[in-house]
């Protein structure tokens, strides 16, 4: 199974991208981490936490996000011996063949050994709606989402597969509690939220009373 991590902007992926190569440098086997973007998204928009849509156009980026997104395709190529860059047609071929390693399954769909998969993906918008893979087991989130985009991103790990994965899992580096709550309201029935949402964390940790039952937290 592999995994995908949303965060808030390039800077963000860039930050977390290096984070995994130096922490990774003298592993036996590291994970095979890659990263897509188009543009920056501006601090406004995720403030608002909303998707943007992202183009294959790239020549709107700065100088900084294009010398990123550059190395970080070096180390792609390099990685499954491909030979992508940055000019538009290339670009989009490089999102075609990161999204099979990304599912796990070729042209034909064939799934791919592991050493042609990849492990995760740092993402800033692109791949977080009309995306779906079944191997897709997480989705971290660094990132305000709320509504629609909410519900679009978490949806990406949505998929069963066979008996080995019959959930995906959310983890989360920010309070999307309220926003989770608030999505789930709006899309579906309104009391199921209350069935969705697991406790709070305080909860797991000193314990809770339900259907007059004790529950012993961690602690």
């Amino acid at each position: 199974f592999n995994a995908m991590f949303a965060v808030s902007s390039v800077d963000a992926a860039k930050y977390y991208y290096e984070a995994f190569k130096t922490l990774q440098k003298d592993a036996q086997k590291p994970l095979k981490v890659a990263t897509i973007f188009s543009f920056a998204a501006n601090e406004q928009q995720d403030a608002i936490g909303d998707i943007e849509d992202e183009s294959f156009e790239v020549t709107a980026m700065n100088s900084s996000a294009k010398e990123f997104l550059q190395s970080a395709i070096d180390d792609y190529n390099a990685m499954f011996k491909t030979n992508f860059g940055l000019d538009s047609k290339e670009f989009q071929n490089y999102y075609r063949d990161l999204a099979k390693r990304v599912k796990g399954r070729d042209g034909q769909n064939k799934e791919l050994p592991e050493s042609e998969k990849v492990d995760l993906l740092i993402v800033v918008g692109m791949f977080l709606t009309g995306f779906d893979a079944q191997t897709l087991n997480t989705l971290f989130v660094d990132k305000n989402l709320r509504y629609h985009g909410l519900i679009q991103a978490f949806s990406r790990t949505n998929r069963i597969y066979n008996a080995t994965k019959t959930f995906g899992n959310i983890v989360t580096f920010r309070d999307l509690e309220k926003a989770t709550t608030d999505a789930i309201k709006l899309f579906g029935k309104t009391e199921t939220a209350d069935i969705l949402l697991e406790r709070s964390y305080d909860d797991y940790m000193t314990g809770y009373i339900e259907a007059g039952q004790e529950q012993k937290g961690y602690l």
